[in-house]
C-alpha cells in the first residue's frame, strides 16, 4: 500500500481548520473575554485592539493559508504519484507540518506587529 495516501489526509486537516476559523473570525469576530480568539497580550488592552484583532487574524490566516492548503494538496498528490518509500514519505510528510506550524506562529508575529503599529500600550487607537 502506498503510505502517502494515509499522510495526505492528516496533512489537510490544519490547513482547513486555519482557513475554517480564520474565516469565522473574519466574518465574526468573538467578543473579548470568550474563550475563542487572537488572544495576546496586546490585543486584549482595549475592545478596539481585540476586535481589529481577530479580523486581522482572520484576513492574514486566511490569504495564507488558502496557498498553503493548495501547496500540500499538490505535494501530497505528488508524494502519491511518485509512490514514495516509507521513510522519504515521513520526511515529506514531516516537512509539511513544519511549514504549516512555522506559518502560525510568522501570522502570530505578523497580526501582534500590526496591533503594535495602529494601538498605543494601553489599546488605544493611534
Amino acid at each position: 500500500m502506498n503510505i502517502n495516501i494515509l499522510y495526505l489526509p492528516a496533512e489537510l486537516i490544519l490547513p482547513i481548520a486555519v482557513i475554517m476559523v480564520g474565516v469565522s473570525m473574519w466574518k465574526n469576530p468573538p467578543k473579548i473575554g470568550e474563550q475563542f480568539g487572537f488572544r495576546t497580550k496586546r490585543s486584549q488592552k482595549s475592545e478596539a485592539a481585540w476586535t481589529y484583532a481577530q479580523i486581522a487574524y482572520g484576513k492574514v490566516s486566511t490569504a495564507v493559508f488558502i496557498p498553503i492548503e493548495i501547496l500540500t494538496l499538490a505535494a501530497g498528490v505528488t508524494a502519491i504519484v511518485m509512490n514514495l518509500g516509507d521513510l522519504p514519505a515521513f520526511i515529506t510528510f514531516m516537512a509539511v507540518e513544519a511549514a504549516q506550524v512555522a506559518a502560525i506562529i510568522i501570522i502570530t508575529f505578523a497580526v501582534d506587529l500590526r496591533l503594535k503599529k495602529h494601538f498605543d500600550e494601553d489599546g488605544n487607537l493611534r
